[in-house]
């Protein structure tokens, strides 16, 4: 009963958590001034820091293609992460860890606004791509003479540095696909929006009225589940004390 009172008063630090979290993006997005595409150049339009925010439709020209998974898309993310034993524990490494968008504009028919999403941030990502496989010792052997394989996760060619300990390695991807129209929160620079803050940029495929819905709703459900669990968690911890 002790160890279950302990699970449920670990997932309501983490409700919370999330529910902190998700009251925070929604301040951030009603706070940050929100203005039409052809007028977000003029930084007399953010806010102190620099921040605003604005929704059109998607402009890009040149769309990216995923390296794994191979999917046309506005942004990707790619990690291979490599594992391995030693003595009784296991230990691990990011061997690769890639953040790539493509140059792309809103527009709401104002004018456009170029966008940099290249430092990622709050973004909607799909996960397109996720497989794990092990090097095998014939594979350590052509290492070590010079004449590496690579290990092949869809359709990207991962290297396996030499020397290196891991012997299993997990490629995962996820993408922001091709929406037709998007909303971004972010920082204007030289022009462009940019990351902003310790939280980065916002980029959503719904619109600004729907994330704000959505994120209050959200915020609204963690905290009362967070509330439950802590509760019952709480009550449990309590009669388990007094039955031992």
């Amino acid at each position: 009963m002790g160890a279950i009172a302990a699970i449920l008063i670990a997932g309501a630090i983490i409700a919370f958590i999330i529910g902190g979290f998700l009251k925070y993006k929604g301040g951030r997005i009603s706070k940050a001034p929100f203005v039409p595409t052809g007028q977000a150049t003029d930084p007399s339009k953010a806010d102190p820091k620099g921040t605003l925010s604005v929704e059109g439709n998607v402009e890009c020209p040149q769309p990216l293609v995923s390296p794994a998974s191979g999917t046309p898309c506005l942004y990707y993310e790619l990690k291979v992460v490599g594992t391995w034993k030693q003595g009784d524990s296991t230990k691990s490494k990011d061997y690769v860890v890639e953040k790539v968008a493509a140059p792309f504009t809103l527009n709401d028919g104002s004018g456009a606004i170029p966008i940099d999403a290249s430092q990622g941030g709050d973004f909607d990502l799909k996960k397109t791509f996720d497989e794990t496989k092990s090097e095998g010792f014939f594979a350590d052997l052509k290492n070590a003479v010079g004449t590496p394989e690579p290990i092949m996760f869809g359709n990207y060619a991962f290297a396996n540095p030499p020397m290196s300990k891991a012997n299993k390695f997990r490629c995962e991807e996820r993408i922001v696909p091709l929406p037709p129209k998007a909303f971004v929160l972010g920082k204007l620079e030289n022009g462009v929006i940019t990351r902003a803050g310790m939280f980065g940029m916002i980029l959503s495929e719904k619109g600004r009225e729907e994330l704000l819905g959505s994120s209050a709703k959200n915020a609204k459900m963690a905290f009362i589940g967070g509330a439950a669990a802590a509760g019952v968690g709480l009550i449990l911890g309590v009669v388990s004390a007094v039955m031992g």
